[in-house]
């Protein structure tokens, strides 16, 4: 009875400090720039949680295991690139301009951080079902995208949907195999594509 009246002279209890509270879309980026830093290795529970400044508990709050989280990863990315080549494509006024637009945007100076994205899951998509799932989604949707521009420059449908992959093929491998340093060879190449 005597502690109950000192609780009550003392107020009430201070504050606990609260924890920070995510939602899921928190920990899926916090996968994505781990994915494009360190690799799939680095997409870990404990790893992810200590730099989001938060418990393991968070992270099951949200996902049942790293192999949910992994799934959410596959689908955000296939989401998020199949979005981007229908808004870079979606102006049908010039199908020309636009496949200018794409080179200049992906061959010229194409997002490190995207592609180091891009290659970890098309690395894991070899083993992964639904990596693979994904990039195929992404796939299928580039290469329609791009071979309707092509249609609209007055192809044949099977000249244009070889052109979209040897386009598809040049702006992606040749980020693979040019030096970041080779800004001229990147945009000499680029040049002589786009004749």
């Amino acid at each position: 009875m005597a502690a109950t009246a000192e609780k009550r002279k003392a107020g009430p209890a201070p504050a606990r400090p609260r924890r920070n509270r995510l939602d899921a879309a928190a920990w899926i980026k916090a996968a994505f720039e781990a994915l494009a830093r360190d690799g799939i290795e680095a997409v870990r529970v404990e790893p992810l949680a200590e730099a989001l400044g938060v418990t393991k508990g968070s992270f099951y709050w949200h996902f049942t295991d790293r192999d949910a989280l992994l799934a959410a990863l596959f689908d955000r990315w296939a989401k998020g690139r199949v979005a981007a080549i229908r808004a870079e494509t979606e102006d049908g006024t010039d199908p020309r301009g636009t496949l200018y637009r794409l080179i200049e945007l992906y061959a010229r100076g194409p997002n490190t951080r995207g592609l180091a994205v891009e290659l970890a899951i098309r690395g894991l998509a070899r083993g992964d079902a639904r990596a693979a799932a994904a990039v195929n989604a992404v796939d299928a949707e580039r290469l329609a995208r791009v071979a309707a521009l092509f249609g609209a420059l007055a192809y044949r449908a099977a000249d244009a949907e070889a052109r979209a992959f040897l386009f598809y093929a040049f702006v992606f491998g040749q980020s693979l195999i040019a030096r970041r340093s080779d800004v001229a060879l990147r945009t000499a190449a680029a040049d002589l594509f786009l004749r």
